[in-house]
């Protein structure tokens, strides 16, 4: 095989696709910052021992291996479990509650799919050390913020530990036989009620037990009526009130909300990650292509994070694949485009006045422009060639002639149109064009 051909799971960015990428993480970064979110930063590389044991199942897709000091390490499954190294290394340096977030590389050894890969970007946002029901509706509302400013008409379905743990009280199931009942429903999304049902079947689970799995799955409405309907059926379970009070709050809390391309959904179904979830779980998805699944998850944790005296400190978070989200976007046409960064492009007439050119690119820069200096001597024709095929708006061109009467010309290739200004107007030209006059420094 060629050294040439990527590795399966892995990803090359050409500069639009990495401008796209920027775009996402920026839009995010600034939903994040505005709930009050602060960034921090972990190694890529962690000591094997501190994630093994914390994803289950998943633990066979951890990148592991010897380096050359003989310790075993991983590179990082998640941005979440070296969180619990962080906490006890700063615990003196943190004011709790902590309202974090983190953007960085994970891999895991997954089979790839759509919008699946092996080295993904992530955006986590966690608070740490408060319980609150609130702290769970603002990182429910910070996903719908976050979907919002992306303009991408989304629904976030969520549910809680409790009431699936009153399901398999009701059922009778004891945790191993549990754990095979959630993995089934989460597959829902997938395969249908009829599918579920039917694979737990294969299982071997009882006729009597599968009944009541169909009457849970059948559950559905509007918010108010899924509550009406999960008490109906679990009523009698002993996690259930504690279950049924924290989604009636959340619902109660997220009502007096408003959020115009966001809508909230208690689902059954959502049954992701039992051991490691203490109380709300949820997932995202787009409503125009609600088959490409979740583009971001979380919920709360409670039993993972410790203080160095073994206190548990509860928490509660979401996770954005930032990868995920842009190719989910790409499927519902709303990915972000950018061919550029340059905003004007100065044609080189000749290199003995390349001191000129750099004077101009100077002011625009610092009126805020992204200015490029072509640094060759060559035909006027191949440099607008060049600058159109960047996707460069405007093109400065001065040459000898334009110098002694101190104007400048600018050349719009959006508009294909052509405009002289005099040398003491260009900068406010410019910004004028561009749609910037406005901008801070414009005169």
């Amino acid at each position: 095989m060629s050294t040439h051909n990527l590795l399966s799971g892995f990803q090359d960015f050409l500069p639009e696709s990495m401008l796209a990428r920027n775009n996402l993480v920026s839009v995010v970064r600034g939903c994040y910052e505005k709930f009050g979110f602060l960034p921090q930063d972990t190694p890529c590389l962690e000591r094997t021992e501190l994630l093994t044991g914390k994803y289950g199942d998943n633990e066979k897709m951890i990148y592991s291996f010897e380096d050359h000091g003989g310790r075993r390490v991983s590179l990082r499954y998640d941005l979440t479990v070296p969180l619990t190294r962080f906490i006890n290394m700063y615990i003196n340096n943190i004011v709790f509650p902590y309202r974090r977030y983190q953007v960085g590389l994970s891999w895991r050894a997954d089979k790839p799919g759509k919008g699946r890969f092996r080295e993904f970007m992530q955006m986590d946002a966690d608070i740490i050390g408060d319980e609150s029901v609130l702290a769970d509706v603002e990182v429910l509302t910070l996903m719908a913020s976050a979907m919002e400013a992306l303009g991408v008409r989304s629904t976030i379905r969520f549910n809680c530990r409790q009431i699936l743990d009153s399901l398999v009280e009701m059922c009778q199931l004891d945790s191993e036989t549990s754990v095979s009942l959630m993995r089934s429903i989460d597959k829902f999304d997938k395969i249908g009620q009829a599918g579920v049902l039917a694979e737990l079947a294969g299982i071997g689970f009882s006729p009597g037990i599968i009944d009541k799995v169909g009457d849970y799955l059948k559950i559905t409405g509007t918010n108010a009526e899924v509550l009406q309907g999960l008490t109906r059926l679990l009523g009698e379970a002993g996690a259930f009130q504690t279950g049924i009070a924290l989604l009636s709050s959340i619902t109660d809390l997220l009502a007096v909300q408003s959020h115009s391309l966001v809508d909230f959904e208690i689902d059954p179904t959502i049954a992701r990650g039992l051991d490691y979830y203490t109380g709300l779980i949820f997932e995202t998805r787009f409503v125009e292509n609600p088959e490409f699944g979740s583009v971001c998850s979380g919920g709360r944790y409670d039993r993972l994070l410790k203080r160095p005296n073994g206190e548990f400190l509860p928490a509660v978070g979401l996770s954005i694949g930032i990868d995920r989200l842009l190719a989910a976007m790409k499927s519902v046409g709303k990915a972000p485009v950018f061919k550029t960064t340059t905003q004007v492009f100065i044609a080189n007439f000749d290199e003995k006045l390349s001191s000129e050119y750099l004077k101009l690119a100077g002011e625009l820069r610092q009126a805020g422009v992204a200015v490029e200096i072509f640094s060759k001597q060559s035909k006027i024709a191949k440099q607008l060639d060049i600058a159109n095929k960047k996707y460069i708006p405007l093109v400065v061109l001065v040459g000898p002639d334009e110098i002694s009467l101190s104007q400048v010309l600018l050349k719009d290739m959006r508009a294909g149109v052509q405009i002289t200004v005099q040398r003491d107007q260009f900068v406010p030209a410019v910004l004028e064009r561009l749609g910037l006059n406005n901008h801070p420094l414009a005169v």
